[in-house]
């Protein structure tokens, strides 16, 4: 199914709780708002089947920390049947002792989330000592078979993974068979301090560039068209993708997700919470399947590029009201 701005909409990313066993400063939280409440493994399968209805194919387990849930594998084996990629973002702690039985649930892969391979910059970031627990975990993942296995990295000014820092990552990276992931950090209303936003920021253009000029291949993740590159450092090959959504409207006009906050509302962008449907209560109620399904497809009525551009086209009509969408209430940028 497509929204209104013609963007597929393939991916399904789902909170399964707001817990998490780190404090790290730059977490957004998934946009989310704050709730306790969660989803039964029964009640994410019905939403999922729902989803595969509407032409999601691929699902990315997070929160949170999923891994925190003590039904993890039970959520896993009854979704991974029914999408053509599970896959999941952790943070890594807990991972050593559940790589190779995730696997086993049907788990395809994950993304670990590695903001500093120093120990008191790590610390520093997350509130907790345990890189060299998040370490051992990764290489659980690799042998396990969770592959690729990428490493998140957020791109922060002063302790972030900026020049020998991000080289360092990238050098752990190739020793243990992973890809890097650096992403821009994001300012997510009502999840990230504003004044921490600011002073850690770090644009990417310069690291980018950078990745460009040494890669012997370049690619683009479907998702997003996030740029890969692949080059070859210390004889072995390394390889980077740049998640760089921030007032970019080239990433929006290929994001191809849909949210599923913990507490069991459909969100069309990590950016806002307007326009949010609460399914919980239908998935509590057995609502019938087509009933389920329509709340997916007002879901994806309603996504909404949150930058927009000269490129970017213009609405089709709302299947809800029939009325065009009124561009002007989004952030409108114009080219440099």
């Amino acid at each position: 199914m497509r929204d209104r701005y013609g963007r597929e909409v393939t991916d399904l990313r789902i909170s399964l709780t707001q817990r998490c066993n780190l404090r790290c400063v730059f977490c957004h939280m998934e946009g989310q708002p704050v709730s306790q409440a969660e989803l039964s493994p029964q009640e994410i399968e019905l939403a999922v089947r729902a989803a595969v209805q509407v032409g999601v194919d691929r699902v990315k387990l997070t929160g949170g920390e999923p891994t925190l849930r003590s039904d993890i594998l039970d959520i896993v084996a009854r979704l991974s049947p029914l999408v053509n990629e599970l896959s999941m973002t952790t943070n890594g702690l807990l991972l050593e002792g559940l790589a190779r039985p995730l696997k086993e649930a049907g788990l395809a892969r994950v993304n670990v989330s590695l903001p500093s391979l120093n120990a008191a910059t790590y610390r520093e970031l997350t509130g907790v000592d345990g890189v060299e627990r998040v370490i051992r975990g990764i290489k659980a993942a690799k042998a396990a078979g969770l592959e690729p296995v990428k490493l998140n990295v957020v791109a922060l000014a002063g302790p972030g993974p900026e020049a020998d820092s991000l080289e360092g990552i990238v050098r752990f990276a190739q020793s243990v068979g992973a890809w890097v992931q650096l992403i821009e950090f994001e300012n997510v209303s009502g999840r990230v301090d504003p004044s921490v936003y600011r002073s850690l920021h770090s644009e990417l253009g310069r690291l980018t560039r950078e990745a460009g000029e040494r890669a012997f291949r370049v690619e683009h993740n479907r998702l997003h068209n996030r740029p890969r590159y692949t080059f070859e450092s210390g004889g072995a090959p390394a390889t980077v993708e740049v998640v760089q959504p921030v007032e970019n409207p080239a990433f929006c006009m290929a994001c191809h997700r849909l949210r599923l906050t913990s507490d069991g509302r459909l969100k069309g962008c990590l950016m806002t919470n307007a326009g949010l449907i609460d399914i919980a209560g239908m998935l509590r109620s057995g609502a019938p399947m087509p009933e389920i399904v329509a709340a997916f497809e007002r879901a994806v009525d309603r996504r909404k590029p949150f930058f927009v551009g000269p490129e970017t086209p213009r609405p089709i009509p709302s299947l809800e009201s029939g009325a065009a969408f009124e561009g002007a209430s989004l952030p409108v940028l114009t080219p440099p």
